[in-house]
Order: structure tokens, then sequence, then C-alpha cells
């Protein structure tokens, strides 16, 4: 088995509820691969990744301009890291353009997705879960306005 086959998500057939919840109610489409379940970042949704430990002028900056969307805590061997998602809008980021311990996932980029009960800190835990009463996201553009205002 080469490694591409081992890292394909696995297509189950019948219906999952994690997909109808993600893709029923906010058109995401979500990958299993094993027991675990990932967010495929396609169709305009992307992630921006930045430390957990300098995220709070981010979201207060988000909040202010009301439109907070959902974050995912990822553990990683650096640290926690935030996942914010978000509308690409049609933005081109230059990677050199952002600092240097920030990313933006997109293109078919998986984000593991928390799965049932599971110890904090070990697993993705959503910070600010998706809500079906506000399916929108932030832009792009406004996260990465709040990236450039830390310290």
């Amino acid at each position: 088995m080469t490694l591409d086959q081992q890292l394909r998500p696995d297509h189950r057939i019948g219906p999952d509820p994690a997909e109808a919840y993600y893709g029923g109610l906010f058109g995401w489409t979500v990958r299993r691969q094993g027991p675990r379940l990932f967010l495929a970042l396609e169709n305009g949704l992307c992630a921006v990744t930045l430390p957990k430990l300098s995220a709070g002028p981010v979201r207060a900056h988000l909040d202010a301009l009301g439109c907070e969307g959902p974050s995912l805590i990822l553990p990683t061997q650096q640290g926690p890291r935030l996942a914010i998602l978000a509308e690409t809008d049609g933005q081109l980021l230059v990677r050199g353009s952002l600092p240097a311990d920030v990313t933006v996932l997109d293109c078919g980029a998986l984000i593991p997705l928390p799965t049932g009960q599971q110890i904090p800190g070990v697993g993705p835990e959503w910070l600010t879960a998706p809500d079906p009463r506000h399916r929108w996201l932030p832009s792009v553009s406004a996260v990465l306005a709040g990236v450039r205002r830390r310290p």
C-alpha cells in the first residue's frame, strides 16, 4: 500500500451523522480517515492558524466587528494553535506577507475535527463551535486585519 493510499480518507456508504451535520447545515465537506474526521477546506472555505497564546487580539478584533466565527484548538508539537475558519473572499495571499507564525490553509487542506468525548488538549477542540443560527464566516481579510493588529 502506498503512502497516498494510506492517507486517503475512507468513503463510507450510507448516512454519516457528522456529514449530515457539517454538510447539511453548513455546506462543508467532511472526510473520514479511519475513526478520524476532517474538514476539507474547499469551495471558498479556509482557515487562518496561529499560536493560541497570541490569538486573543485577533478574536477581540473579530468580536468588535461582530464577525467572530468558528475556531478550533489544534494541539501541535510546538504548542496549541488556533484555526479560525474563514471565507476566502477571493483574496490572493502572498505567503511572505504574513507573520512567520501565521498560516492560511486552503485549497483542499484537511483540518481535524473533534469527535465524541476526548481528553482536553489531546485532540482538536472547538473554541467557538459552529452555530446553525449563524452560518456565515468572517472573511479572511477581516481575520488577517486582526492578525496584523497583534503586538
